[in-house]
């Protein structure tokens, strides 16, 4: 989940329409509602908006089907997840 999130946050970096100095997934401010366990991004979200709310709502949806494992609590991660 965290490495096709991460991936999609720098396609977001590299695309035009969040290429301004405001608009970068990190610091992009978007609309969207949950209901049903549904996450909906809004159509009033300028298309980086979009972008990024669908890299948070697909993230979260797989965050949502994967099992959580304890022992990764703690894990070390410049041991385990460094590119």
């Amino acid at each position: 989940c965290c490495q096709a999130h991460d991936q999609c946050y720098s396609e977001a970096e590299n695309k035009t329409i969040c290429s301004s100095f405001l608009d970068t997934p990190y610091t992009e401010i978007y609309k969207y509602s949950c209901k049903d366990e549904e996450i909906t991004c809004s159509s009033s979200n300028n298309e980086c908006e979009m972008f990024v709310c669908n890299c948070d709502r697909t993230a979260a949806m797989c965050f949502a089907k994967a099992p959580y494992d304890p022992a990764h609590h703690r894990l070390d991660k410049k041991k385990y997840c460094s590119s």
